[in-house]
């Protein structure tokens, strides 16, 4: 589970580093870079990593321009009729949004479906794990006899109640109890 982890989150956190090259610092479009930046819902701390990279080969940040885009971008990011969709495929919001209340009801919304269908899928992951085990455990038993025999047979069953237990979990999860509410 923790490699699947890491190759989860790999391109997040090789895509959240801000370094330029020389070349794109030189040839950059401050507020074509800006845009990108406030559509992708990012904070303002790009500008100090910008500065910094470009520094490095003597080139100045045309922060005025970065800003001028990034607030076009940042419109663009905060539409709250898409805030909802951003949450449900798991985009991270970093508080960036002016009508941040209205953006964050919609995106939270969508973000709880997202986690719901993670958990989900790491039921499914962790049933098939189970499945593939409880097979290897009924193949020793063919071979077996006796003590080993028992052995084996009671492994098999606690993992079919666990097997058992993961699938009302998924059940539960995808079948939530319905709440109705009356007014007198």
């Amino acid at each position: 589970m923790p490699s699947r982890l890491l190759i989860l989150t790999l391109p997040l956190l090789l895509g959240a580093c801000s370094t330029l090259s020389e070349e794109e610092c030189r040839n950059a479009s401050w507020y074509n870079l800006g845009y990108q930046d406030g559509e992708r819902g990012r904070t303002q701390q790009e500008i100090p990593k910008y500065r910094e990279s470009c520094s490095e080969y003597g080139v100045k940040v045309d922060e005025t321009e970065w800003k001028r885009g990034y607030q076009k971008g940042l419109e663009l990011f905060c539409i709250p009729e898409l805030a909802y969709s951003k949450g449900r495929d798991g985009v991270e919001y970093l508080g960036v949004c002016p009508n941040d209340a209205s953006f964050l009801k919609q995106y939270q919304r969508g973000r709880d479906e997202y986690l719901l269908n993670q958990r989900i899928a790491e039921l499914q992951d962790e049933l098939r794990r189970l499945d593939d085990e409880i097979g290897a455990v009924e193949r020793q038993m063919r071979s077996s006899d006796g003590d080993e025999l028992d052995y084996y047979r009671s492994q098999r069953y606690r993992m079919i109640r666990h097997a058992e237990a993961v699938q009302e979990e998924i059940w539960r999860l995808r079948n939530p109890p319905k709440v109705i509410e009356f007014k007198l």
